[in-house]
């Protein structure tokens, strides 16, 4: 037992100077994921480890560390631009296969890439011995068919968006439609849904349940044996998933029931500001707007240059008409001739600096998880504008903690905009609420890329975290839900019940034939 023990404290030891070896897999086609999750790659790599990733996007900087197989060419989410005319109202059923049509041709995409086929030669003819394999998993999941070339190593599944319910069921932890939104954002301070959000959660998990199960995941086995002959199928190879990184934070999502397994890393990719470029600074600074400035970005994947031109002018006409200043990012050059005075656009800028400016009165966004993050991390109240995906839950739970307004895109009207934006920018409960929350972020023991680092260190050391892993893993779903125990319980009840009918019947048929016996005598 002693001998026991001490390997096991071995085994839990610090790794110290020695470097791991990573593996690191990023191909969902999102811009945003990328910035979330390379913000961990970053933190590897500056704590000396080595890093080997199939990306969608080249790294900013070069590490001596770090070899890179880009994806070659426009990712799918370029190539297939969002119709935001129809994508709010979507039903279910089309909410669904939009989603799962992109995960399959974002993945062929990858895997006719020339970087998926370089990287597959060098991991089978110089087959690279690697400590941890990090995949940002969730709408990628054949790529997990990569850990069966490197040999099955420790693996780490990490999300940029929110908190799945597929990642609650990788790791074996529970998932109740009435505590948690279906692919929404959770309750605050123990607030609960109400009866017709806990229907609509249930309505959802069934639906999307129904189509994972007997749909998406038997089309991701035939993908994986297509792209990784001789690999197992999907159920098997997430057996070597250790741990899960999540992108939520219980002072922006509310508290859930996680197994340890999953770890909340939410924010990564918020960090203190860097130093604003001269002509954005010179835009936005007190001097040049007294009233402060609002900054308006739709993200990675929702192009503002996309809307249609009456949405567009009417949001012009509505920030003609306020007295800060505007710093609005947007991909054309067709609106550089209707601008107002008062507006300025760009097609790239830096978000989370420009949010850190202590000018800024109000973020008008398109809701998107990295966003929401962001405007909480520096404490800048939200004007929110979703469109589809998980920027209709972060609207919602803006709303009710109280910290955004919203308006719908397809109904917005100049009056209705202009109205919802000056009451962000006016009312100070928004900012004060805002300021809680960013308070909440803030206060942790550390950061959560160094959370994060630290867990796949962990993984690896330990050789995949057995002691983190939940024991619903090794049991069956009936067994989860403890229905076996149900029907045998109901199997007694009815057994006895039966014995008892039987006793009285017995009983009985003894006692009549005493009394025609004895009426006989007589």
């Amino acid at each position: 037992m002693l001998l026991v023990a001490l390997a096991t404290l071995a085994a839990l030891a610090p790794c110290g100077a020695s470097p791991l070896n990573v593996l690191f897999v990023s191909t969902v086609s999102s811009p945003s994921h990328y910035i979330w999750v390379s913000s961990l790659a970053g933190e590897l790599l500056r704590r000396g480890h080595h890093v080997t990733e199939l990306v969608i996007k080249p790294p900013a900087t070069p590490h001596p560390n770090r070899t890179s197989f880009v994806i070659d060419g426009k990712i799918y989410a370029e190539t297939t631009p969002v119709d935001l005319e129809t994508i709010y109202d979507h039903s279910l059923f089309e909410e669904i296969h939009f989603l799962y049509d992109f995960c399959r041709d974002s993945a062929n995409i990858v895997f006719e890439s020339k970087a998926f086929a370089d990287l597959l030669k060098l991991l089978k003819q110089k087959k690279p011995d690697f400590d941890v394999f990090v995949l940002d998993f969730p709408l990628q999941e054949p790529f997990i068919g990569l850990n069966y070339i490197i040999g099955r190593k420790p693996m780490v599944a990490m999300t940029a968006f929110n908190l799945p319910v597929d990642v609650l069921t990788l790791m074996g932890s529970p998932y109740f439609p009435s505590l948690l939104p279906y692919s929404g954002v959770g309750a605050h301070g123990g607030d609960p849904l109400t009866f017709s959000e806990r229907l609509h959660s249930v309505y959802r998990w069934i639906g999307y349940t129904t189509y994972i199960n007997w749909v998406y995941r038997p089309d991701v086995d035939k993908m994986i044996a297509e792209n990784f002959p001789g690999a197992p199928p999907l159920a098997e190879l997430e057996k070597d998933v250790a741990i899960s990184l999540v992108n939520t934070n219980p002072a922006l999502h509310g508290a859930m029931p996680l197994v340890p397994s999953i770890v909340e890393v939410g924010g990564m990719q918020a960090r203190p500001p860097k130093p604003l470029p001269a002509d954005i600074l010179e835009w936005i600074n007190e001097k040049a707007a007294p009233h402060g400035f609002v900054f308006m970005s739709f993200g990675t994947n929702v192009r503002a240059a996309s809307l249609n031109k009456g949405s567009r002018d009417a949001i012009l006409r509505a920030f003609a008409r306020i007295k800060q200043r505007v710093l609005w990012k947007y991909e054309d050059d067709d609106i550089l001739d209707k601008l107002p005075p008062n507006v300025r656009v760009s097609k790239w800028l830096p978000q989370n600096d420009i949010l850190a400016h202590p000018n800024i009165r109000c973020f008008v966004s398109h809701n998107g998880g990295l966003s929401t993050q962001e405007a909480s991390y520096h404490g800048v109240p939200i004007l929110g504008m979703p469109f589809f995906a998980d920027q209709l839950g972060y609207a919602k739970k803006g709303e009710r903690i109280g910290i955004s307004r919203t308006v719908i895109y397809r109904t917005a009207t100049e009056e209705a905009f202009y109205e919802a934006l000056t009451d962000v920018i006016n009312n100070p409960k928004y900012r004060a609420n805002m300021k809680v929350v960013q308070n909440a972020v803030r206060d942790q023991k550390e950061t959560p890329v160094e959370r994060a680092a630290w867990y796949v260190e962990m993984v690896a050391r330990t050789g995949g975290a057995p002691h983190l892993r939940s024991p619903a893993l090794r049991l069956r779903w009936y067994e989860v839900w403890m229905l076996d125990i149900l029907a045998a319980a109901a199997l007694a009840v009815g057994l006895a019940l039966w014995l008892v009918r039987r006793l009285l019947g017995a009983l009985c048929s003894s006692g009549g034939a005493r009394r025609r016996t004895k009426a006989k005598a007589h």
